[in-house]
């Protein structure tokens, strides 16, 4: 016989299976609502942070973003000597690093500049660990030598400046800890090694023309660094998208997070790494991109979080949730 104790915690437990039951269902019947809105056109993987990034045909989706041949996005990141992070924002002619992958190694190339050879993982050195920040949240990095820190520091004209990587077992970013003024739609266990914000970034390549129709001089997606661009849909369908389904045997499923903010670093021409004097596309898009609660920036484009883990592919299906 149950005593009092085994009651209540058998009660809980019913009640603990019946709520599981609940969500699975909900799910199921939500995940049978979603309505196709296109395919993969373009899958990118930006190994540091602010630089140009790698095309790829396929990759391996992970829940800190996509993963090719041991490369991850945003494993490199450059700081300031106190650990906080420098973009294009400040140094501009970050766009004209090339980065490239090598077996074990990456390779760095910039006008002038001999090539800067990295491995991809490097063992983890407890002496040169340091800690940064993105954005005020902080993430733990590794220092990469004085030699990269040469490198950068001699490219870009600045002091000071050192390149960090998130190798290995360290720990990673959880998104759902950083502030915003309109709240974080992120969850506990959302992580990223040095993006902004989620793992993944989500546009639409209809979005991108509606753009360029406003525009004298074109841009392209190099501007804006998306990690998945979808083809196939309406102008800015991805502001009403809740959830993506990607794929058809094994599909990835990706919660839409909240809108990307845009600011001065898209003004930056990633061909030449100056920035635009009438500061376009930045300026258009302030026009009619503006919304609430996201204040004065412009929104263009999805943040996003990955809830499983496989391979993803251009030309796969994209299936929507819509709000």
């Amino acid at each position: 016989m149950l005593d009092e104790g085994g009651h209540v915690l058998l009660a809980l437990t019913v009640a603990s299976l019946a709520r599981w039951l609940t969500s699975m269902w909900s799910s199921r019947v939500r995940r049978g609502q979603f309505v196709r809105v296109g395919k993969v056109s373009e899958l990118n993987l930006y190994p540091v942070k602010s630089c140009p990034g790698i095309p790829l045909q396929s990759a391996r989706a992970e829940s800190a973003g996509l993963v090719s041949e041991g490369l991850h996005d945003r494993q490199w990141m450059l700081v300031r000597a106190n650990g906080d992070f420098l973009s294009q924002r400040q140094y501009s002619k970050m766009a004209l690093v090339r980065v490239s992958n090598h077996h074990d190694n990456i390779h760095l190339d910039a006008p002038g500049q001999p090539t800067l050879v990295l491995p991809k993982n490097p063992p983890v050195d407890q002496s040169r660990l340091m800690m940064t920040r993105v954005w005020g949240l902080k993430v733990l990095g590794m220092d990469c030598g004085d030699e990269a820190a040469r490198w950068f520091q001699t490219f870009l004209q600045a002091e000071g400046v050192r390149l960090v990587v998130s190798s290995g077992p360290m720990p990673k970013k959880d998104s759902s800890k950083m502030l915003k003024p309109w709240g974080n739609p992120a969850q506990p266990g959302d992580l990223a090694l040095f993006s902004d914000c989620g793992g993944y970034l989500v546009m639409n390549d209809a979005s991108l023309e509606d753009l360029n129709g406003r525009l004298q001089n074109k841009v392209t997606f190099k501007s804006f660094r998306p990690n998945i661009v979808v083809s196939g849909s309406q102008a800015f369908a991805e502001d009403c998208w809740e959830e993506i389904r990607i794929g058809e045997t094994n599909p990835l499923y990706f919660r839409m997070l909240d809108p990307c903010t845009r600011c001065i670093l898209t003004t930056v021409n990633p061909d030449t790494g100056e920035r635009n004097k009438d500061r376009q596309p930045l300026e258009t898009l302030k026009k009619f991109r503006c919304m609430p609660p996201y204040g004065d920036d412009p929104i263009f484009g999805v943040n996003a979080a990955l809830d499983n883990n496989g391979t993803i592919q251009i030309g796969d299906p994209v299936y929507a949730l819509l709000k």
